[in-house]
């Protein structure tokens, strides 16, 4: 299963392209890619930056949840 099925209902998962988003990659100050970010509220709970493992992606999700 796919780190977006693991987590369904409790966070949506979103894939931006930033080029053709240079607003909403400034918005969140997004420097280099690959980036996953957690939003709340319209605001920057966490990020995690670099190629990751779906491993870690899930236990970095639920460190911050």
């Amino acid at each position: 299963r796919t780190v977006a099925e693991k987590i369904a209902g409790k966070a949506a998962v979103l894939q931006i392209n930033t080029q053709d988003n240079p607003a909403l990659a400034s918005r969140f100050g997004v420097r280099g890619i690959p980036v996953i970010m957690l939003l709340r509220n319209g605001g920057t709970v966490a990020q995690l930056a670099g190629a990751q493992t779906a491993e870690a992606v899930l236990a970095w999700f639920h460190r911050y949840r």
